[in-house]
């Protein structure tokens, strides 16, 4: 065994260890703040609560976003994807929705208000409470969805006592 080998074996492991822990700790810090950060599509915050009313988003992958209490008056979200995304209580007056996936998302308490969801995906979506008024949607569109306490396209109120 040559004095070298010796050297190194006689290191304490310990120090090693606490310099990858150091090296591991500092990467997940940063990855993590990644994570956390809010994402942006053009001048629109990608977080609850967002202003993107009027913001041009279209074709814009959001599936699972939490977007609950955003306002995304008058914005272009066509073709957008927001699959399983929250929405609840957003306000999406005037917004133009055409071919968005909105399977699965949650609109609870949203205001879609003369919003365009022409050939939008509502499967599964859950519209409790949700504001339709003149908004561009067909029936058959709405035939899987939720519907309770819902005011419909025409100020109807759907499903009152669910």
């Amino acid at each position: 065994m040559t004095a070298r080998t010796l050297d190194r074996s006689s290191r304490p492991v310990w120090g090693r260890v606490t310099a990858l822990g150091l090296v591991l700790s500092f990467v997940a810090f940063f990855a993590g703040c990644a994570g956390t950060e809010s994402s942006r599509i053009g001048a629109c915050p990608i977080q609850p609560g967002a202003a993107c009313s009027g913001n041009y988003m279209r074709g814009a992958v959001l599936s699972a976003a939490g977007l609950f209490d955003a306002d995304f008056d008058h914005a272009d979200l066509t073709n957008v994807n927001l699959h399983r995304a929250d929405l609840s209580g957003a306000s999406l007056v005037g917004a133009r929705l055409t071919h968005a996936d909105l399977a699965h998302a949650t609109l609870s308490y949203a205001d879609l208000a003369t919003s365009d969801l022409r050939h939008a995906d509502l499967t599964g979506v859950d519209l409790t409470g949700a504001d339709l008024t003149g908004a561009r949607v067909t029936p058959s569109q709405l035939a899987n969805a939720t519907i309770c306490r819902t005011v419909m396209t025409d100020g109807t109120l759907a499903a009152p006592d669910c």
